[in-house]
C-alpha cells in the first residue's frame, strides 16, 4: 500500500527508463512504470515526501499542471545551481505584482530555513533555479519572507505564475549554504577557545614584562593566595581555579649571575648583580657544563 501519481509528458519520457530520476515540481522521483505509446509514467509518493511537498495536494481528478525535469548529464553546461530534488518545505504565496514584463512573487517561509536564504542567492521554487531578490528575517515570532522574479522567458515555461496568492511551493534552499552552516556551527566553539586561550597568554606576557596595570587588576580581584601562606583547611580544589593569583614579576637585568672567574669551592658567595657574562670565555668541562 502507499501512494502514487501518474503523470502525463511528452518531452520528459524522451530517454527515460525504468528506475530513472524525474523531478515533479522540483521533487526528486523515481520512475517506477513507463508508457511511451501515451507518454505517461508512474512514481510513488513516501511518507515523508508528502510531509514536506505539496504534492499530497494533487489529486486524479484535479488534473492540474506540474514542472517536470530530467536529471542533467554530468559534463554540461550548467545554467543554474545544484537542485538535488530534495525538497526542504513548502512556502506560501503572500503578494505577488508585475514589474513591466517581469513577474514578482513574495513567498512565507518558516523561519527555521531563513538562515540559507540570502539576497541575490540560489533558491529553487517547485525545482526551478531562481535568485533570491529581498529577504526578511525577524525570528520565530516575526515576520519571515523573501522574494523572487520571474523574467517573460520563464514564465512561459513553469507553472508558477499560475499560482494566486494562498498557494504553495516546494523550497529547496542551496545546499552549499546548508554545508557551509554546518561546518561553521563545528569549527566556532574550537575558534572561541583559542581566541580565549590568546588572551590569556597576552596578559601573561604583559605581566612578564611589567605592565602594571594588569598586575594591578589581577590584585585587585580578590583573595590571592601568596606564597608562603597558611592554606586554610576548608580550602578545596575549586576554590583554587576560581581564586586568581599574583603572577612573579621577572626582569632579566635584575638577576644576581656568578662571575666567570670563580668556579672554586667558594662560588657560592660569588653573585654580584650585573656581573658581565661572555660565552667565549666559560670554562666547560667534558660534554657537561
Amino acid at each position: 500500500s502507499g501512494t502514487e501519481m501518474v503523470i502525463g509528458g511528452g518531452v520528459v519520457m524522451d530517454g527515460a527508463y525504468l528506475g530513472c530520476s524525474i523531478s515533479v515540481n522540483g521533487v526528486c522521483l523515481t520512475a517506477t512504470e513507463l508508457d511511451f505509446d501515451n507518454n505517461v509514467f508512474k512514481v510513488g509518493l513516501a511518507p515523508e515526501t508528502l510531509r514536506k511537498t505539496n504534492l499530497g495536494t494533487y489529486t486524479s481528478e484535479s488534473k492540474r499542471k506540474v514542472n517536470l525535469e530530467r536529471a542533467s548529464e554530468i559534463g554540461g553546461r550548467n545554467s543554474g545551481h545544484f537542485v538535488q530534488g530534495h525538497v526542504d518545505n513548502v512556502g506560501t504565496i503572500i503578494d505577488r505584482w508585475v514589474d513591466e514584463n517581469s513577474l514578482f512573487f513574495k513567498i512565507s517561509f518558516p523561519y527555521e530555513y531563513m538562515r540559507y536564504v540570502v539576497p541575490k542567492g540560489f533558491i529553487a521554487i517547485d525545482g526551478t533555479s531562481l535568485t533570491v531578490c529581498d529577504v526578511k528575517s525577524e525570528g520565530p515570532e516575526g515576520e519571515n519572507w523573501f522574494t523572487f522574479m520571474l523574467v517573460e522567458y520563464t514564465q512561459q515555461k513553469i507553472i508558477v505564475p499560475s499560482k494566486s496568492v494562498g498557494d504553495t511551493v516546494n523550497i529547496e534552499v542551496d545546499v552549499l549554504g546548508k554545508y557551509s552552516a554546518q561546518a561553521w556551527e563545528a569549527f566556532a566553539p574550537k575558534m572561541e577557545a583559542l581566541e580565549r586561550k590568546v588572551k590569556e597568554l597576552e596578559e601573561k606576557v604583559r605581566v612578564l614584562e611589567g605592565d602594571t596595570d594588569v598586575t594591578e587588576t589581577i590584585a585587585s580581584s580578590g583573595n590571592a593566595v601568596e606564597l608562603g601562606d597558611v592554606v586554610p583547611k576548608d580550602f578545596t580544589s575549586s576554590q583554587e581555579s576560581t581564586q586568581p593569583r599574583i603572577p612573579e614579576t621577572w626582569v632579566r637585568a635584575e638577576q644576581p649571575t656568578m662571575s666567570a672567574k670563580d668556579l672554586t669551592s667558594e662560588r657560592e658567595d660569588c653573585f654580584y648583580p650585573g656581573t658581565e657574562w661572555v660565552r667565549t670565555k666559560q670554562t666547560f668541562y667534558g660534554t657537561n657544563h
